[in-house]
Protein backbone atom coordinates (compact mmCIF):
# COMPACT_ATOMS: atom_id res chain seq x y z
CA UNK A 1 0.00 0.00 0.00
CA UNK A 2 1.27 3.07 -0.98
CA UNK A 3 1.87 6.45 1.35
CA UNK A 4 -1.21 7.91 -0.32
CA UNK A 5 -3.36 5.18 0.60
CA UNK A 6 -2.20 5.21 4.30
CA UNK A 7 -3.18 8.60 4.62
CA UNK A 8 -6.70 8.28 3.05
CA UNK A 9 -7.49 5.24 4.95
CA UNK A 10 -6.48 7.33 8.46
CA UNK A 11 -8.38 10.54 7.14
CA UNK A 12 -11.84 7.93 6.81
CA UNK A 13 -11.11 6.28 10.06
CA UNK A 14 -10.68 9.83 11.97
CA UNK A 15 -13.88 11.01 10.35
CA UNK A 16 -15.96 8.04 10.81
CA UNK A 17 -15.12 8.13 15.03
CA UNK A 18 -16.30 12.20 15.31
CA UNK A 19 -19.28 11.44 13.17
CA UNK A 20 -20.15 8.10 15.36
CA UNK A 21 -19.30 10.31 18.39
CA UNK A 22 -21.93 13.43 17.22
CA UNK A 23 -24.08 10.84 16.36
CA UNK A 24 -23.73 9.41 20.01
CA UNK A 25 -24.20 13.31 21.53
CA UNK A 26 -26.92 14.21 19.59
CA UNK A 27 -29.12 11.08 20.96
CA UNK A 28 -28.25 11.87 24.46
CA UNK A 29 -29.82 15.25 24.12
CA UNK A 30 -32.79 13.78 22.39
CA UNK A 31 -32.94 11.25 24.99
CA UNK A 32 -32.74 14.13 27.40
CA UNK A 33 -35.48 16.23 25.90
CA UNK A 34 -37.83 13.32 25.79
CA UNK A 35 -36.99 12.11 29.62
CA UNK A 36 -37.76 15.79 30.74
CA UNK A 37 -41.00 15.53 28.63
CA UNK A 38 -42.15 12.37 30.61
CA UNK A 39 -41.61 13.53 33.91
CA UNK A 40 -42.92 17.14 33.18
CA UNK A 41 -46.18 17.63 35.09
CA UNK A 42 -49.23 19.78 33.75
CA UNK A 43 -50.82 22.08 36.32
CA UNK A 44 -54.51 23.15 35.62
CA UNK A 45 -56.67 26.11 36.46
CA UNK A 46 -57.92 24.65 39.66
CA UNK A 47 -54.16 24.49 40.46
CA UNK A 48 -52.36 27.58 40.76
CA UNK A 49 -53.09 31.12 41.35
CA UNK A 50 -51.97 34.59 40.60
CA UNK A 51 -50.66 36.38 43.64
CA UNK A 52 -52.37 39.75 43.64
CA UNK A 53 -52.48 42.83 46.01
CA UNK A 54 -55.51 43.00 48.23
CA UNK A 55 -56.94 44.78 51.51
CA UNK A 56 -57.17 42.41 54.01
CA UNK A 57 -58.99 42.42 57.45
CA UNK A 58 -58.50 40.05 60.69
CA UNK A 59 -60.54 40.58 64.09
CA UNK A 60 -63.07 39.43 66.29
CA UNK A 61 -65.68 37.02 65.30
CA UNK A 62 -68.85 37.63 65.55
CA UNK A 63 -72.83 36.94 63.86
CA UNK A 64 -76.04 37.54 64.66
CA UNK A 65 -80.00 39.42 63.32
CA UNK A 66 -80.00 42.67 62.11
CA UNK A 67 -82.50 45.13 64.12
CA UNK A 68 -84.30 48.35 63.64
CA UNK A 69 -82.36 50.50 66.25
CA UNK A 70 -85.96 52.30 66.88
CA UNK A 71 -88.52 49.99 67.45
CA UNK A 72 -91.50 51.91 69.67
CA UNK A 73 -95.16 49.67 70.59
CA UNK A 74 -97.72 52.47 70.06
CA UNK A 75 -100.34 51.66 72.46
CA UNK A 76 -104.48 52.96 72.71
CA UNK A 77 -104.16 55.98 75.04
CA UNK A 78 -108.29 54.79 76.05
CA UNK A 79 -110.30 51.89 76.55
CA UNK A 80 -112.54 52.42 73.14
CA UNK A 81 -113.54 51.17 69.89
CA UNK A 82 -111.29 52.19 66.75
CA UNK A 83 -113.37 53.93 64.33
CA UNK A 84 -110.57 54.61 61.39
CA UNK A 85 -107.06 53.08 60.63
CA UNK A 86 -105.33 55.62 58.58
CA UNK A 87 -102.19 53.35 57.55
CA UNK A 88 -101.20 50.14 57.25
CA UNK A 89 -98.06 47.79 57.34
CA UNK A 90 -95.42 49.40 55.14
CA UNK A 91 -96.58 52.44 55.46
CA UNK A 92 -93.65 55.71 55.94
CA UNK A 93 -94.62 58.31 58.49
CA UNK A 94 -93.74 61.75 59.55
CA UNK A 95 -93.62 62.16 63.36
CA UNK A 96 -97.06 63.54 64.46
CA UNK A 97 -98.57 62.09 61.54
CA UNK A 98 -102.46 60.33 62.49
CA UNK A 99 -102.29 56.81 62.26
CA UNK A 100 -105.78 55.50 63.78
CA UNK A 101 -109.06 57.55 65.20
CA UNK A 102 -111.23 56.64 68.46
CA UNK A 103 -114.76 57.25 68.86
CA UNK A 104 -114.97 60.05 70.55
CA UNK A 105 -118.32 61.59 71.45
CA UNK A 106 -118.19 61.54 75.15
CA UNK A 107 -114.75 63.04 74.80
CA UNK A 108 -116.61 65.84 72.79
CA UNK A 109 -118.93 66.34 75.33
CA UNK A 110 -116.37 66.08 78.02
CA UNK A 111 -114.52 69.14 76.13
CA UNK A 112 -117.41 71.17 75.47
CA UNK A 113 -118.62 71.48 79.07
CA UNK A 114 -115.11 71.67 80.46
CA UNK A 115 -115.10 74.79 78.18
CA UNK A 116 -118.22 76.17 79.27
CA UNK A 117 -117.48 75.93 83.13
CA UNK A 118 -113.90 78.11 82.38
CA UNK A 119 -116.32 80.71 80.50
CA UNK A 120 -118.41 81.12 83.96
CA UNK A 121 -115.65 81.06 86.15
CA UNK A 122 -114.42 83.71 84.19
CA UNK A 123 -117.24 85.82 84.23
CA UNK A 124 -117.65 84.85 88.51
CA UNK A 125 -113.84 86.38 88.58
CA UNK A 126 -115.01 89.26 87.11
CA UNK A 127 -117.43 89.61 89.39
CA UNK A 128 -115.75 88.71 92.86
CA UNK A 129 -113.38 91.66 91.40
CA UNK A 130 -116.07 94.22 91.27
CA UNK A 131 -117.27 93.04 94.99
CA UNK A 132 -113.77 93.15 96.58
CA UNK A 133 -113.03 96.51 94.61
CA UNK A 134 -115.90 98.06 96.01
CA UNK A 135 -115.80 96.55 99.35
CA UNK A 136 -111.71 98.05 100.00
CA UNK A 137 -113.16 101.67 98.76
CA UNK A 138 -116.68 101.66 101.35
CA UNK A 139 -114.30 100.02 104.20
CA UNK A 140 -111.94 102.63 103.50
CA UNK A 141 -114.76 105.03 103.75
CA UNK A 142 -115.49 103.17 107.45
CA UNK A 143 -118.95 102.30 105.85
CA UNK A 144 -118.55 98.61 105.93
CA UNK A 145 -116.37 96.20 108.74
CA UNK A 146 -113.38 94.77 107.82
CA UNK A 147 -114.84 91.40 108.30
CA UNK A 148 -116.82 92.25 105.67
CA UNK A 149 -114.02 93.30 103.14
CA UNK A 150 -111.92 90.17 103.95
CA UNK A 151 -115.00 88.03 102.90
CA UNK A 152 -115.13 89.87 99.59
CA UNK A 153 -111.22 89.74 98.99
CA UNK A 154 -111.51 85.74 100.32
CA UNK A 155 -114.49 85.47 97.65
CA UNK A 156 -112.36 87.13 94.84
CA UNK A 157 -109.48 84.40 95.85
CA UNK A 158 -111.90 81.72 95.52
CA UNK A 159 -113.33 82.79 92.23
CA UNK A 160 -109.62 82.75 90.88
CA UNK A 161 -108.85 79.33 91.98
CA UNK A 162 -112.17 77.80 90.49
CA UNK A 163 -111.51 79.50 87.34
CA UNK A 164 -107.85 77.80 87.41
CA UNK A 165 -109.41 74.71 88.01
CA UNK A 166 -111.85 74.84 85.23
CA UNK A 167 -108.80 76.16 83.24
CA UNK A 168 -106.94 73.00 84.08
CA UNK A 169 -109.71 70.71 83.47
CA UNK A 170 -110.64 72.05 80.22
CA UNK A 171 -107.03 71.31 79.08
CA UNK A 172 -107.49 67.86 80.07
CA UNK A 173 -110.28 67.42 78.06
CA UNK A 174 -108.74 69.19 75.20
CA UNK A 175 -105.64 66.76 75.55
CA UNK A 176 -108.23 63.67 76.10
CA UNK A 177 -110.10 64.54 72.97
CA UNK A 178 -106.90 64.58 70.51
CA UNK A 179 -105.42 61.83 72.10
CA UNK A 180 -108.40 60.10 70.52
CA UNK A 181 -106.51 60.57 67.17
CA UNK A 182 -103.35 58.33 67.45
CA UNK A 183 -100.58 59.86 66.10
CA UNK A 184 -96.79 58.73 65.17
CA UNK A 185 -93.97 59.21 68.10
CA UNK A 186 -91.77 59.27 65.74
CA UNK A 187 -90.64 59.14 62.24
CA UNK A 188 -90.96 55.74 60.83
CA UNK A 189 -92.51 52.41 59.15
CA UNK A 190 -95.14 50.85 59.93
CA UNK A 191 -93.93 47.14 61.00
CA UNK A 192 -97.06 45.56 62.49
CA UNK A 193 -101.13 46.94 62.75
CA UNK A 194 -102.18 44.97 65.89
CA UNK A 195 -105.89 45.38 65.33
CA UNK A 196 -108.46 46.89 62.30
CA UNK A 197 -110.95 49.61 62.51
CA UNK A 198 -114.28 48.67 64.68
CA UNK A 199 -112.28 46.96 67.83
CA UNK A 200 -112.37 47.72 70.99
CA UNK A 201 -109.09 48.10 72.73
CA UNK A 202 -108.52 48.15 76.25
CA UNK A 203 -106.35 51.47 77.09
CA UNK A 204 -102.36 50.11 77.01
CA UNK A 205 -102.97 47.77 74.63
CA UNK A 206 -100.60 47.07 71.55
CA UNK A 207 -102.44 49.43 68.52
CA UNK A 208 -99.08 49.66 65.78
CA UNK A 209 -95.70 48.74 65.72
CA UNK A 210 -93.24 51.70 64.15
CA UNK A 211 -89.35 51.04 63.22
CA UNK A 212 -87.15 53.55 62.08
CA UNK A 213 -84.55 50.83 59.89
CA UNK A 214 -82.29 54.21 58.76
CA UNK A 215 -80.04 53.18 61.38
CA UNK A 216 -80.20 48.69 62.24
CA UNK A 217 -78.65 47.48 65.02
CA UNK A 218 -76.71 43.91 66.06
CA UNK A 219 -76.76 42.82 69.20
CA UNK A 220 -73.56 40.31 69.59
CA UNK A 221 -71.71 38.19 71.70
CA UNK A 222 -68.03 37.91 72.31
CA UNK A 223 -66.04 36.21 74.53
CA UNK A 224 -64.63 38.32 77.36
CA UNK A 225 -60.83 37.38 76.18
CA UNK A 226 -61.23 39.48 73.44
CA UNK A 227 -62.39 42.73 76.03
CA UNK A 228 -59.33 44.28 75.50
CA UNK A 229 -59.62 44.45 71.84
CA UNK A 230 -63.01 46.00 71.95
CA UNK A 231 -63.77 49.75 72.02
CA UNK A 232 -66.54 51.98 71.04
CA UNK A 233 -66.05 53.51 67.60
CA UNK A 234 -64.25 50.20 66.13
CA UNK A 235 -64.93 49.38 62.69
CA UNK A 236 -67.46 45.94 62.26
CA UNK A 237 -67.49 44.17 58.66
CA UNK A 238 -70.34 42.10 58.20
CA UNK A 239 -71.72 40.03 55.28
CA UNK A 240 -75.02 39.63 54.81
CA UNK A 241 -76.16 36.05 54.51
CA UNK A 242 -79.64 36.31 52.61
CA UNK A 243 -78.25 39.03 49.89
CA UNK A 244 -75.36 36.74 48.01
CA UNK A 245 -73.25 37.61 50.64
CA UNK A 246 -73.19 41.36 50.22
CA UNK A 247 -71.02 43.14 52.76
CA UNK A 248 -71.88 45.94 54.86
CA UNK A 249 -69.93 47.92 57.76
CA UNK A 250 -70.66 49.70 60.88
CA UNK A 251 -69.34 50.81 64.38
CA UNK A 252 -69.56 49.44 68.16
CA UNK A 253 -72.01 52.07 69.63
CA UNK A 254 -72.67 50.16 73.15
CA UNK A 255 -70.55 47.96 75.22
CA UNK A 256 -72.53 46.05 77.96
CA UNK A 257 -70.24 46.24 81.15
CA UNK A 258 -71.16 43.61 82.80
CA UNK A 259 -70.17 39.93 80.98
CA UNK A 260 -72.81 37.20 80.86
CA UNK A 261 -72.33 34.95 84.27
CA UNK A 262 -73.11 31.54 82.53
CA UNK A 263 -71.17 32.18 79.33
CA UNK A 264 -68.73 34.69 80.49
CA UNK A 265 -69.41 36.54 77.29
CA UNK A 266 -70.28 40.47 76.80
CA UNK A 267 -73.23 41.53 74.82
CA UNK A 268 -72.04 44.46 72.58
CA UNK A 269 -74.00 46.22 70.23
CA UNK A 270 -72.95 47.44 66.57
CA UNK A 271 -74.89 50.55 64.48
CA UNK A 272 -75.05 49.77 60.74
CA UNK A 273 -76.13 53.15 58.61
CA UNK A 274 -78.74 52.09 56.21
CA UNK A 275 -79.82 55.57 54.60
CA UNK A 276 -80.98 54.16 51.30
CA UNK A 277 -82.62 51.59 53.46
CA UNK A 278 -81.48 48.51 50.96
CA UNK A 279 -81.53 46.68 54.43
CA UNK A 280 -84.19 45.05 56.63
CA UNK A 281 -84.85 44.09 59.85
CA UNK A 282 -84.03 40.31 60.88
CA UNK A 283 -81.54 39.53 57.91
CA UNK A 284 -78.65 37.48 59.48
CA UNK A 285 -75.34 38.95 59.08
CA UNK A 286 -71.70 37.78 59.88
CA UNK A 287 -68.75 39.08 60.10
CA UNK A 288 -65.91 40.52 63.19
CA UNK A 289 -64.78 43.38 65.21
CA UNK A 290 -61.75 44.35 62.30
CA UNK A 291 -58.29 44.93 65.13
CA UNK A 292 -56.42 44.91 62.36
CA UNK A 293 -56.04 45.71 58.55
CA UNK A 294 -53.70 45.52 55.98
CA UNK A 295 -53.87 47.73 52.66
CA UNK A 296 -52.77 47.09 49.52
CA UNK A 297 -50.71 43.75 50.42
CA UNK A 298 -49.76 40.39 48.50
CA UNK A 299 -52.24 38.08 49.30
CA UNK A 300 -52.62 34.32 48.44
CA UNK A 301 -55.20 31.56 49.33
CA UNK A 302 -54.59 30.03 52.27
CA UNK A 303 -54.49 26.75 50.51
CA UNK A 304 -50.94 28.12 48.75
CA UNK A 305 -49.22 28.18 52.22
CA UNK A 306 -47.77 25.44 53.13
CA UNK A 307 -45.64 24.49 56.56
CA UNK A 308 -42.94 21.79 57.89
CA UNK A 309 -41.01 20.79 61.07
CA UNK A 310 -42.42 21.43 64.48
CA UNK A 311 -41.61 24.96 64.09
CA UNK A 312 -44.28 25.52 61.17
CA UNK A 313 -42.35 27.04 58.63
CA UNK A 314 -44.57 28.79 56.24
CA UNK A 315 -43.39 27.94 52.15
CA UNK A 316 -44.76 28.07 48.99
CA UNK A 317 -44.56 26.74 45.75
CA UNK A 318 -44.34 28.72 42.83
CA UNK A 319 -44.01 28.05 39.41
CA UNK A 320 -40.79 30.26 37.85
CA UNK A 321 -38.75 29.37 34.92
CA UNK A 322 -41.11 26.49 33.65
CA UNK A 323 -40.11 24.65 37.01
CA UNK A 324 -41.39 24.36 40.58
CA UNK A 325 -39.44 26.79 42.69
CA UNK A 326 -40.08 26.33 46.91
CA UNK A 327 -39.79 29.53 49.16
CA UNK A 328 -39.78 30.51 52.01
CA UNK A 329 -41.77 33.36 53.14
CA UNK A 330 -43.07 35.62 55.32
CA UNK A 331 -46.63 35.63 56.50
CA UNK A 332 -48.96 38.78 57.82
CA UNK A 333 -52.65 38.30 58.78
CA UNK A 334 -54.92 36.14 57.95
CA UNK A 335 -58.68 37.04 56.57
CA UNK A 336 -61.09 34.27 56.87
CA UNK A 337 -63.84 35.94 55.18
CA UNK A 338 -62.27 35.93 51.82
CA UNK A 339 -59.67 33.12 52.34
CA UNK A 340 -56.80 35.20 51.82
CA UNK A 341 -53.19 35.79 53.58
CA UNK A 342 -50.86 38.19 53.35
CA UNK A 343 -47.35 36.98 52.17
CA UNK A 344 -44.66 39.74 53.28
CA UNK A 345 -41.70 38.27 51.48
CA UNK A 346 -39.94 35.98 48.57
CA UNK A 347 -43.45 36.40 46.72
CA UNK A 348 -44.25 39.04 44.49
CA UNK A 349 -47.52 40.84 42.47
CA UNK A 350 -47.74 38.84 40.12
CA UNK A 351 -46.28 35.07 40.71
CA UNK A 352 -47.83 31.77 39.91
CA UNK A 353 -48.60 29.83 42.87
CA UNK A 354 -49.61 26.53 43.22
CA UNK A 355 -52.44 26.25 45.61
CA UNK A 356 -53.38 22.72 44.50
CA UNK A 357 -51.83 18.84 45.64
CA UNK A 358 -48.09 18.96 45.40
CA UNK A 359 -46.72 15.23 45.91
CA UNK A 360 -44.81 13.73 43.53
CA UNK A 361 -43.38 17.07 43.18
CA UNK A 362 -40.60 19.12 44.28
CA UNK A 363 -38.48 21.78 43.70
CA UNK A 364 -37.01 21.82 40.50
CA UNK A 365 -39.65 19.94 39.09
CA UNK A 366 -40.54 20.38 35.24
CA UNK A 367 -43.51 21.69 34.95
CA UNK A 368 -46.46 22.83 32.25
CA UNK A 369 -49.72 24.86 32.53
CA UNK A 370 -52.33 23.62 30.42
CA UNK A 371 -53.05 25.12 27.21
CA UNK A 372 -56.82 25.56 28.39
CA UNK A 373 -56.12 26.81 32.41
CA UNK A 374 -55.09 30.63 32.90
CA UNK A 375 -53.98 31.02 35.74
CA UNK A 376 -56.72 32.26 38.49
CA UNK A 377 -56.22 35.78 40.39
CA UNK A 378 -56.06 35.29 44.13
CA UNK A 379 -58.76 38.02 44.01
CA UNK A 380 -59.70 41.05 45.53
CA UNK A 381 -61.90 41.12 48.74
CA UNK A 382 -65.05 43.18 48.06
CA UNK A 383 -65.47 46.40 50.66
Amino acid sequence: MTAFRWGTALVLAATLAVAACGGKKARTAAEAKAEEARTTATLNAADIVVAQRATLRSGIPLSGALEPKVRVTVGAPMAEQLIDMYVNEGDRVRQGQPLAKFKDQVLQAAATYANTDVATQRMNVRVAEAESARAVALFAEGAIAQRDRDNALAALEGAHSRQSLAVSQAANAEDRLRSAVLTAPAAGVISKRYVQAGDRVDNGKPVFELVDTRVLQLSASVPTEWLADLKVGRLVSLTVAQMDSTEISGRISRINPTADAATRQIQIYVDVPNEREALVGGLFVSGRVVTKEAAHVVAVPRAAVRYEGEARTPYVYVVSGGRIARRQVGVGISDDDVGLVEITRAVAAGDTVVIGPIEGLGDGTPVAIGAAAAPAPAGQPKR
